[in-house]
Parts: C-alpha cells; sequence; structure tokens
C-alpha cells in the first residue's frame, strides 16, 4: 500500500493550486506591463522639487487627501484594490494615500510638455497612469505636496500656493493665520465654485471642511477652529477683493 504523500491526491493538490493561483498572478503581471509600457512611451521623467514642510503645504495635503501626510507607493495589487474599491463604492471608494495628487502632479507635468498633434486621448491617459505610478514609487510625500503647491490652481489667474498666498492675504504661507490657511486649501479642487468673492457662502462652507479636517486628525483643536471660523474670508486690503469676474 502507497503512503499518502505519494498517491495522486497530492499531485492533484498541487495542480488544483496553481490553478487557483495562475489567474491573479496573470493579473498583476498585467497591470505591472502595462505601468512600464506606459512609462516607456513618456520620455524624459520629471525631477523632484524641493520637499516642502510648511504648515500651509500640510493643509493643503490634507484637504486633498484627506488624510495625514503619507505617500503609499502603487504596486500592482494595491492599484488592483483600488479598482476593486471605486467600483464597490462608486462615490466614496478608498484610495491609496497620496495617489490623488501624484496623480494630479502627472497629468499638469503632462499637460505642460509638447503633445503630438492627434495623439490619442488614451495614450495621454496611459502616460498620466504610469507616470503617477512612477512618482508615488520615487518621489517622497514631501516632494509630491510641493510639486502640487507649486502647480496647483487657486482661481483668478493664480498658480502656486505662494502666488495665492501674496495675492489674497499679502502674505508668504509661512505666515498665514490658520483660517487664511484653511480658505487657500479648499480652492484648489474646484476654484470657480469657491470663489470667495463670487462665491462666499461657497467658500465659508469650504473653509469649515478644511477645519473640520484638521480638528479630525488631531492638527488643532476644537478651540482653535472654532476661533478660526470667525473670521471673515479674506481683509479689505486684499489685492484680490474685486469682484470682476463673477458671472
Amino acid at each position: 500500500m502507497r503512503p499518502l504523500g505519494h498517491t495522486p491526491f497530492r499531485r492533484l493538490a498541487r495542480w488544483a493550486l496553481a490553478l487557483l493561483l495562475l489567474p491573479p498572478l496573470l493579473l498583476l503581471g498585467s497591470v505591472e506591463a502595462l505601468y512600464r509600457y506606459g512609462l516607456s512611451r513618456v520620455g524624459e521623467l520629471p525631477r523632484a522639487p524641493p520637499p516642502r514642510t510648511d504648515f500651509a503645504s500640510q493643509v493643503l495635503w490634507a484637504s486633498v487627501e484627506e488624510g495625514p501626510l503619507r505617500l503609499q507607493p502603487l504596486w500592482p495589487w494595491t492599484l488592483v484594490d483600488d479598482f476593486v474599491q471605486t467600483w464597490r463604492h462608486r462615490q466614496h471608494g478608498r484610495r491609496s494615500a497620496g495617489s490623488w495628487m501624484s496623480g494630479d502632479v502627472a497629468r499638469r507635468w503632462l499637460a505642460s510638455r509638447p503633445r503630438p498633434e492627434r495623439a490619442p486621448m488614451l495614450n495621454w491617459h496611459l502616460h498620466g497612469f504610469a507616470l503617477s505610478v512612477w512618482i508615488s514609487r520615487h518621489w517622497t510625500a514631501e516632494e509630491v505636496m510641493a510639486a502640487y503647491a507649486e502647480s496647483a490652481s487657486f482661481g483668478r489667474g493664480h498658480i502656486g500656493l505662494d502666488a495665492a498666498a501674496r495675492s489674497y492675504f499679502g502674505k508668504e504661507p509661512t505666515r498665514l493665520a490658520l483660517h487664511e490657511t484653511a480658505l487657500l486649501a479648499g480652492l484648489t479642487q474646484a476654484p470657480a465654485r469657491y470663489d470667495p468673492l463670487c462665491r462666499p457662502e461657497a467658500a465659508l462652507a469650504r473653509r469649515e471642511v478644511v477645519l473640520s479636517r484638521l480638528q479630525a486628525l488631531g492638527w488643532i483643536s476644537e478651540a482653535q477652529r472654532e476661533e478660526a471660523r470667525q473670521q471673515p474670508l479674506l481683509p479689505p486690503s486684499s489685492s484680490a477683493a474685486t469682484t470682476s469676474g463673477c458671472e
């Protein structure tokens, strides 16, 4: 009588295990191959900017990423998990930490470069996907935050956190008060919708969302939040204090 270890059942179990593992391995390999192909078509890769650590930039990160300063590298399994979570929860799917901001930095960098005429839009999306994955694997959260702060639109033609802080409040970002920082951080995802001059009610509501998020993260106390809520949106001396361009 044969020992159990040498029976065909053991061989069958090995084949069953191989068949179970093959589809996910093929899927992960295909995702990585797609990334590498897209990256090979990007050409020159961007250089990481000097990292920023000022509080205003960190608030900007928290308002966009809805969490603390952390960048999760995008590997095939995290990309698949992000896709599944997004498909299951269409509006509130969980994303890898820093993925939205790294993707935005990648898209803005590609948009700043000349693009061949009649280039398929699918190629542009593929390049953006590949570059955002590359950034998540090779940059730090502080570098991604710096690139976003330098290139984001804050409305009224202001590009970059530094320019917006000077125009709206006449200050450098490091000198902004809490309520000023929260207002600017809330502008980047929809500058026209939250324009503090054309739509002050929406801007106030968005500022409150940012302040609530900072309190939830433990960055500010309830007393600091309440004090910031009592402050006006813009000072009367603001160089941006004109309603021109409002519809």
